[in-house]
């Protein structure tokens, strides 16, 4: 009897596992054909920062439920930032940062819903906005999204990081905000993030998944450190 319990269990951990892996396999590839999306958009096509950010958070909550654990989100992070980060590689440097934003944009999106925060998509855009240093805290970032308030634009613009835009906002493209918010995201602020935009950084994120974690933890109010 005993060893016939044990049998059963191994093979329950089994088919845990199997099933697992399935799930992880589905989402990383939901992951890159919504990124492939986002890529394949006209670099020069007119863009502001808050309706990219809201672009990527809605291509992350376009999958199915996801029900994870600690160890799940890291885990999902770094598969699917490698199979990010080989689809963004096509659309040359700015693919590669849109890549390495996308896949940050799911670790929050992840991170908010492993500890059962009912966030709508433009909560979770405006606490990207406050991570990636755009806005200085996340009244500032829902009102900018939402049109009630300074925008990102006219935020940056009046202030110390007015060097980061190069044309008017009325001529802003998918490219220019896209690098516009990878400027931001690398300026010295509250918030210190780790990792680049080289295919290396994207390809092999290790210890930056582990860091952009742990400050999504933090802005999100749910770290355990």
């Amino acid at each position: 009897m005993a060893l016939r319990n044990r049998m059963t269990a191994q093979a329950a951990r089994v088919a845990s596992t199997a099933a697992a892996k399935a799930r992880e396999t589905v989402a990383g590839s939901d992951a890159v054909v919504r990124l492939v999306q986002i890529v394949r958009i006209d670099d020069d096509r007119p863009m502001s920062p808050e309706r990219l950010l809201v672009m990527l958070v809605d291509a992350v909550n376009g999958a199915s439920d996801r029900e994870l654990t600690d160890r799940d989100v890291l885990k999902a992070a770094k598969r699917r930032q490698r199979l990010a980060g080989a689809a963004g590689a096509a659309g040359g440097p700015v693919g590669l940062q849109l890549a390495s934003l996308y896949c940050e944009a799911e670790i929050i999106c992840d991170v908010a819903e492993r500890h059962r925060q009912a966030l709508e998509n433009e909560e979770l855009a405006a606490h990207l906005l406050v991570l990636w240093n755009a806005m200085p805290d996340f009244a500032g970032a829902r009102a900018a999204i939402d049109g009630s308030g300074l925008s990102v634009f006219a935020r940056m613009a009046a202030g110390a990081h007015a060097k980061v835009f190069t044309k008017p906002r009325e001529e802003m493209t998918k490219r220019d905000v896209v690098r516009m918010l990878w400027k931001l995201r690398n300026v010295a602020g509250d918030v210190e993030l780790p990792g680049s935009s080289s295919p290396r950084d994207v390809l092999l994120p290790g210890k930056r998944v582990k860091a952009f974690t742990k400050a999504a933890e933090r802005q999100l109010g749910v770290a355990t450190d």
